[in-house]
């Protein structure tokens, strides 16, 4: 739900990430019950509550495009380990261990996580549904935090438990996502046909858009997986805009062709895709077809929490292949822009999770997501080039305001109503009952 009431956002710097509005040097924001109203200098309104944004840029709020979120509990345990390790060590031994509350309590840490560094909006791809008291529970946190959210209902983590994955996603839609203004959206995470029998696919596909459920699949994975698949998904007319390709690092270009064609969208998690031996971020290849891909954390278990460094990632790699290849003489295409990469972050994101009409850029009319990125502070001063010290010198230090629908989730630097010593101590509880159920070990601290 949106917020009520009005809240004025004075004197600061406006990156708008809309092309056809462009940056603002000195504007204030007004939002009246969640949405914005107005963006322009010296605005004359009353106001329920004000910020104060000298030396401060507003920008839209980040969406991460790819995330399991329910691994909050199991940050930086696998930081050299690889995709099969992976399967093996988190989704084998790690996640049949959760209980509901310690899916709860991950979920939870996370999106505080998120909201903490800037990120409004997530897609939570949640293969944590073992029962729909995980389910519920998950959700739980979500609400909790006032995260925006597509919920993606994904496969259980405790694979011989008595799980309702993926027909209770009708459940969800029924009784839980009855409205279209909730600040969470319905997501059915499942597996492409790459990775599981086609007619299986194609029915996962259809039970989806039963529900009016957005589709989130990985796909083109390094040595997993049957290629040319997505290509006779995309031929028999089952890609579109209700679609979202993960990866992709091995896709053929006449899939990246379809995958312009047919609108469907694409996430890309720089860190974990390089780690694990997923394959190359695959950047220059949607750029040459047209697509301009979200971007995502992935796992916590091995990636930096943040989007701020998976951007960098991504725009240091695709620059130097692109670079490379011009001073080999081989005339490639120019290379990405600061103004593309936070568009990956941002409109691109919002149009991957089906929210392109309410989020992703600032402007009146637009759903109040606004981040307020301090720019007096050492790592960011001075100032002179506003998306430029947005996308390549900000991190989470730099990270004053969130704001979600018009609610205030992060202030001053802090976040707002959260309890960290009692949540830090919750969470350890938490962590130390799953790594002991699995009979796993962990630093303990």
């Amino acid at each position: 739900m949106t917020a009520t009431g009005t809240l004025l956002i004075t004197n600061g710097a406006v990156v708008t990430a809309d092309p056809a509005i462009g940056d603002l040097t000195r504007a204030d924001i007004l939002v009246r019950d969640g949405v914005i109203a107005e963006i322009g200098p010296d605005l004359r309104a009353e106001a329920d509550d004000t910020i104060d944004a000298t030396d401060m840029i507003a920008i839209p709020g980040l969406v991460d495009g790819h995330r399991h979120m329910w691994e909050g509990l199991l940050r930086n345990c696998l930081p050299d380990g690889d995709i099969d390790d992976y399967f093996a060590v988190v989704n084998g031994e790690l996640a049949p261990a959760y209980t509901a509350e310690d899916a709860y309590l991950g979920e939870l840490l996370t999106a505080y996580g998120a909201v903490d560094a800037g990120v409004t909006t997530v897609l939570d791809w949640s293969h944590i549904q073992t029962g729909p008291a995980h389910t519920d529970a998950v959700i739980q946190a979500l609400r909790e935090v006032g995260l925006r959210t597509v919920f993606a209902f994904g496969p259980p983590g405790d694979q011989q438990a008595d799980h309702r994955w993926p027909q209770d996603v009708k459940r969800l839609r029924n009784e839980v996502f009855t409205r279209d203004d909730d600040l969470i959206t319905l997501g059915l995470a499942t597996f492409s046909p790459e990775h599981q029998p086609y007619d299986v696919a194609k029915e996962h596909f259809q039970l989806a858009r039963d529900v009016d459920a957005l589709i989130t699949v990985h796909a083109g994975l390094n040595g997993l997986g049957e290629p040319g698949q997505i290509e006779r998904f995309g031929r028999e007319g089952l890609l579109g805009p209700d679609v979202n390709l993960i990866h992709c690092n091995t896709l053929s270009s006449e899939e990246w062709r379809i995958i312009a064609d047919t609108g469907t969208s694409v996430s890309i998690t720089p860190s974990t895709e390089m780690q694990m031996g997923q394959g190359i971020p695959p950047l220059r290849q949607a750029l040459r077809a047209g697509v301009l891909p979200s971007v995502g954390v992935d796992v916590e278990v091995s990636a930096a929490t943040d989007l701020w460094t998976q951007l960098r990632i991504l725009f240091s790699l695709e620059r130097s292949q692109v670079l490379e290849d011009r001073y080999k003489g081989l005339n490639p295409e120019p290379p990405m822009t600061s103004a593309q990469l936070l568009q990956c972050a941002t409109s691109a994101g919002a149009a991957a999770c089906r929210l392109a009409d309410r989020i992703g850029t600032l402007a009146a009319g637009r759903q109040a997501d606004i981040v307020l990125l301090r720019t007096d502070q050492i790592n960011t001063m001075p100032v002179n080039d506003l998306t430029s010290v947005v996308v390549h010198n900000t991190d989470p230090r730099n990270v004053d305001t969130v704001i979600v629908a018009g609610r205030v989730r992060k202030r001053d630097g802090s976040l707002v109503g959260v309890d960290l010593a009692d949540l830090r101590g919750r969470v350890r509880e938490a962590r130390s009952r799953v790594f002991t159920a699995a009979g796993r070990a962990s630093a303990g601290l």
